[in-house]
C-alpha cells in the first residue's frame, strides 16, 4: 500500500510537470503567433501607405502662365510653359499642349503660373469672327481715325489703346457763352480688335504718291463707353489713339485739358526757363545810341586871311 501511494504520488507529480511544460510552451507559441499577426498588420499598413504616398506624389505636366496674359490678348509660345505638378492640383480642363494654346486669345485674365484650361480661351483668331474675338461684356464698335492720328498706323488687333477726343465746348464767361476747344482723355486700356485701311501707294514712275487713308479701327467697350464715344463723335469730336505697353493696365485719372491748363502747365514746369530765356534775350539785343542834339547853324566870316565861326540865333 504504501508502495501503490508512492507511486501515485509520482505519477500525479509527472502529470503537474508536463502540465507546467505545456502551458510554457503554449505562451511562448501565443507570443509568437500574436507577434507573427502585428508583423503582418505593420507591413500591410506600411504598404497602404507607400501607395497613398506614391499615388500623392504621381505628377502631370500642364501648360502655366508664365507672364500675365490680358483678356482678349492672344497667346503665343511666350507667355507659356509646361510643367509637373501633382496630380491632385490639375484643374478640370487643363491644357496640356501649348499646340492647343497657341494662336487662341484668353476670354479671361490669366495670372502668372495659373494653368491655362480650355474653359479661358476661345477659338483661334484666324477662325473666329469679329464677336468671337469680342471679350465677354464688352461691344464692337467702329471709328475712323486719320493715318497718324493712329500712332502712324502702328497699331494692331490685339494692342491696348488710350482714346483721346477733342471737341468744342460752350463755356460762360461773363454772361457770354464761348466756345473753346477741349481735350479729354475718354477711355484707357481698350482692347483693338481689328484694324483696316491705312494703306498708300509710293511714288511711281509718272505717278504721285497718294497719302494713306484714314484708318478704320474696331474697339472693344462696355455698352456705355460705346454710348459715350458715339455721343462724342455727334459732337464732331477730333479723335486721336495712344498706343500702350503691352503689360500696363494701370488706370491714371486725367482731367480734361484746355488753353487755360495748357498754359498753367507750361508757366508751372517751363515757367522759370521761358523768363530766364526772355531775359537773356534781351540782354543780348545791341543798346541804341543816344541821339544828340544837332548842331546850330553857323556862318563863316573870313577877315583878311582869318576865319571865324559865327553861331546863327534861332
Amino acid at each position: 500500500m504504501r508502495a501503490e501511494g508512492l507511486l501515485v504520488l509520482t505519477a500525479a507529480g509527472f502529470h503537474e510537470e508536463i502540465f507546467r511544460v505545456d502551458k510554457r510552451k503554449l505562451s511562448i507559441i501565443l507570443a509568437v503567433v500574436l507577434a507573427l499577426v502585428a508583423v503582418v498588420m505593420v507591413r500591410n499598413y506600411i504598404s497602404q501607405t507607400e501607395k497613398k504616398y506614391i499615388k500623392e506624389e504621381k505628377k502631370a505636366y500642364v501648360l502655366v502662365a508664365t507672364q500675365p496674359i490680358a483678356a482678349g490678348a492672344t497667346i503665343d509660345e511666350s507667355m507659356m510653359k509646361m510643367e509637373a505638378i501633382p496630380e491632385k492640383y490639375v484643374q478640370p480642363n487643363a491644357v496640356n499642349s501649348p499646340s492647343l494654346a497657341a494662336g487662341r486669345r484668353a476670354a479671361a485674365a490669366i495670372a502668372p503660373g495659373e494653368q491655362i484650361m480650355t474653359t479661358k480661351l476661345t477659338l483661334a483668331v484666324k477662325d473666329t469672327s469679329l464677336a468671337m474675338r469680342t471679350p465677354q461684356g464688352k461691344r464692337a464698335i467702329t471709328i475712323t481715325v486719320p493715318f497718324l492720328s493712329a500712332v502712324g498706323g502702328k497699331i494692331r488687333p490685339g494692342d491696348y489703346v488710350d482714346v483721346i477726343g477733342t471737341f468744342p465746348y460752350n463755356a460762360q464767361v461773363d454772361g457770354r457763352t464761348v466756345t473753346e476747344m477741349v481735350s479729354v482723355t475718354l477711355f484707357q486700356n481698350v482692347l483693338v480688335l481689328g484694324v483696316e485701311g491705312g494703306m498708300g501707294i509710293p511714288a511711281q514712275r509718272g505717278q504721285a504718291a497718294t497719302a494713306p487713308t484714314d484708318l478704320i479701327i474696331m474697339l472693344a467697350l462696355s455698352p456705355r463707353e460705346a454710348a459715350l464715344l458715339s455721343f462724342a463723335l455727334e459732337q464732331k469730336a477730333s479723335l486721336r489713339m495712344v498706343l500702350r505697353p503691352p503689360l500696363e493696365t494701370a488706370i491714371e485719372p486725367v482731367p480734361p485739358v484746355e488753353v487755360n491748363a495748357l498754359w498753367q502747365y507750361v508757366f508751372s514746369n517751363l515757367g522759370q526757363e521761358f523768363m530766364a530765356t526772355k531775359e537773356e534775350s534781351s540782354s543780348m539785343k545791341p543798346q541804341e545810341k543816344k541821339q544828340e542834339p544837332p548842331a546850330p547853324p553857323t556862318v563863316e566870316i573870313y577877315r583878311g586871311t582869318e576865319k571865324s565861326n559865327m553861331i546863327m540865333n534861332k
